[in-house]
């Protein structure tokens, strides 16, 4: 019979930004990547357009594995179904450490966390723990865990701009899988705005474009 013990310990994790912090970018984005993206290239589908008043930040899931193999490419998972709350609470906790890191130095006038695919699941689970000041919640191509505490999200997350992006031709993502997700939603007092768009599971320029311009709509430029 085995005998577990947990532990903690002190390691290094990274995130990316898509520019040096400045007061002449006053809007904030936090992108959370799916199973097996880099942040660093993921962050590439958000600097391709036109935005410079928006900075994006890229943090890191904290597991790394071989995407084939074990050589070649490298992608980041958030967690496994292998000890998950601490996971999630890991992950939870080190999202928070990224965003002081920001927040406690510069000051924006809006702030958003979007999560894409596996990142979804993440990016709702640190929203509705967290206590950063942040105004919308944007999940794109993924949804609400089921098992997110839906009592602490009515009250976390209601007051927030909620947004849930899906392509027409979505892999992952049936029609009836969509509708019925959005009825569990409704059931659970949770009502986000639902953006329809050409394409399948992949953020695209266009969709993200509309989005962002409805999430931040003052353009400034440096």
């Amino acid at each position: 019979m085995s005998i577990r013990k947990d532990y903690i310990i002190q390691r290094k994790a990274r995130y990316f930004l898509s520019n040096e912090p400045s007061d002449l970018r006053p809007n904030l984005c936090f992108v959370l990547h799916g199973y097996g993206q880099h942040p660093e290239y993921f962050l590439k589908k958000f600097t391709g357009i036109d935005r410079k008043d928006i900075l994006f930040v890229a943090p890191e899931g904290l597991h790394r594995f071989y995407l084939n193999g074990s050589s070649g490419r490298v992608g980041s998972t958030w967690m496994t179904k292998e000890d998950r709350l601490n996971d999630i609470d890991d992950y939870c906790r080190m999202l928070d450490q990224v965003a002081h890191r920001i927040l406690d130095e510069y000051k924006f006038e809006n702030i958003a966390i979007l999560g894409f695919s596996q990142g979804v699941a993440t990016a709702c689970r640190w929203a509705n723990a967290t206590q950063i000041p942040y105004q919308s919640l944007i999940n794109w191509a993924g949804a609400f865990p089921p098992d997110l505490d839906f009592v602490a999200a009515h009250r976390n997350l209601n007051p927030k701009n909620l947004h849930l992006l899906c392509g027409d031709s979505d892999e992952f993502i049936s029609e009836e899988r969509l509708k019925e997700h959005m009825a569990f939603l409704q059931e659970e007092g949770l009502r986000p705005k639902l953006h329809r768009f050409t394409g399948g599971h992949d953020i695209f320029k266009e969709p993200l474009n509309r989005l962002l311009l409805e999430v931040f709509p003052s353009r400034q430029s440096p």
